[in-house]
C-alpha cells in the first residue's frame, strides 16, 4: 500500500472533535468521507443545510474525483461558503490500494470544482494534522455505536481503517455508500461504477469486512432518478451565496448537462437517505461482493440474487426513492 503517514499508534490530540460530539443534540452524528467533486459539494451542503437532521462531526478526504490535495482544498472551500469552518477536515489516502489513481476531470474539472479560481480559498494549513484514517479510527473508538459513516468517494480510507483496526466497522452505527451497481450498468467502464472502479480492492474489503449495516446508493438508482437539465438550472437560479457558488462551479459542466438533457444526482441521494429514512421507498438486502480479476468486469459489484453462496446479507441496496423528499432537503441547503 502506498499510504503516507499512517501508523497503528493511538491518537491523543483530537480533544476538540470529541468535545464537539459530546455537545451535540439528538441528531444523527455523521462523518463524511468524500472527494469533492461537484455532486459531493452539493451533498455536503445538504448535510449542513437549514434544519438539518444530521450533525457533521468531521470530514475526511480521499483521492477520487481529483487528487487528494484538491479534494481537501475543495472541502475547506465548501465549509467556508457554508460558514462551518468549525468542522475539522482530515486529509486521507493519496492513492488506491493497488492501482493507479483515475480522476474524473472530464466532468468535475482538473481541480474537482469546475476549475474556478478562488483567490480567497482557505489554505492547507486549515487541515487537521492527523491522517484521515487515523482520525476515523480514533473517532469511532471514542464513540462506539454513535457515529454513522457517509461515503461519497472511493473507499480507500475506510478499507485502510478496517485493515488497521478490524473492529472498526462493528463500532459504527451504520454506513451509507454512494457506489457500486446491481444490474451491471457502468458509468466509468461498461460494467462498473466510478467509486468502486477507482479502488476495487478497497470496495471489496469494505463489503466483506465492515460488519455494520451498509446502505448502498448505486449507479442504476441514480440513473433511474435522473432529472431534466432544467432541474439543475432552477436550483442554481435561487437567491443567496450558496446558489451563486454552485453556479460558478457548475458552469463548465452545464454544456454537457444541456447536451444530455438530463441531470443525474448521486451523492445527493446518499445524503438524503441518511437524513430522512422516509425517502427510501424500496430496497433489497442480500450478499454482494466486488469482482477483482475480470478483464472486463473489474470493479463491478455482483449481488448473489439467489443466495447460492448461502451467506448472510451484507448490504441493503436502495432501489426506489421519493424524489419529493430529496428535493425538499436539497432546497434547504440553499437557505442558511
Amino acid at each position: 500500500m502506498r499510504l503516507l503517514g499512517i501508523t497503528k499508534r493511538t491518537l491523543h490530540n483530537l480533544p476538540r472533535v470529541i468535545n464537539t460530539i459530546s455537545r451535540m443534540n439528538s441528531n444523527k452524528k455523521i462523518i463524511i468521507d468524500t472527494d469533492p467533486g461537484i455532486d459531493d459539494a452539493q451533498a455536503i451542503l445538504m448535510a449542513l443545510g437549514k434544519d438539518s437532521s444530521v450533525d457533521v462531526v468531521a470530514i475526511t478526504t480521499v483521492q477520487g474525483n481529483a487528487p487528494v490535495m484538491n479534494t481537501s482544498l475543495n472541502t475547506l472551500r465548501l465549509l467556508k461558503v457554508a460558514n462551518r469552518q468549525d468542522i475539522p477536515v482530515f486529509q486521507g489516502c493519496k492513492y488506491p490500494l493497488m492501482q493507479r489513481a483515475q480522476h474524473a476531470q472530464y466532468y468535475h474539472g482538473k481541480d474537482g470544482l469546475g476549475d474556478v479560481p478562488d483567490s480567497e480559498a482557505p489554505g492547507l494549513d486549515h487541515l487537521q494534522k492527523e491522517h484521515a484514517v487515523n482520525a476515523l479510527i480514533h473517532l469511532v473508538n471514542q464513540n462506539p455505536g454513535e457515529l454513522h459513516l457517509v461515503s461519497l468517494a472511493p473507499l480507500t480510507n475506510i478499507a485502510t481503517a478496517i485493515t488497521l483496526d478490524p473492529d472498526f466497522g462493528s463500532k459504527l452505527k451504520s454506513c451509507y455508500i454512494m457506489g457500486g451497481n446491481y444490474k451491471g450498468v457502468g458509468n466509468i467502464s461498461r460494467s462498473a461504477e466510478f467509486n468502486f472502479y477507482n479502488d476495487p480492492e478497497a470496495a471489496s474489503i469494505v463489503l466483506k469486512k465492515l460488519s455494520c449495516p451498509i446502505t448502498l446508493i448505486t449507479w442504476e438508482l441514480c440513473e433511474d432518478l435522473k432529472q431534466p437539465s432544467s432541474f439543475l438550472k432552477n436550483q442554481l437560479s435561487l437567491p443567496g451565496k450558496i446558489a451563486a457558488f454552485m453556479q460558478k462551479i457548475y458552469k463548465s459542466t452545464m454544456e454537457r448537462i444541456d447536451k444530455d438533457q438530463s441531470y443525474i444526482l448521486c451523492d445527493e441521494l446518499t445524503v438524503a437517505a441518511i437524513m430522512n429514512d422516509q425517502c427510501v421507498l424500496d430496497s433489497v438486502e442480500l450478499y454482494a461482493e466486488v469482482e477483482l480479476d475480470g478483464s472486463i468486469t473489474r470493479g463491478q459489484m455482483v449481488p448473489d440474487w439467489r443466495n447460492r453462496m448461502g451467506k448472510a446479507s451484507n448490504v441493503r441496496i436502495v432501489t426506489k426513492m421519493d424524489m419529493n423528499i430529496v428535493v425538499d432537503i436539497l432546497k434547504k441547503c440553499y437557505d442558511f
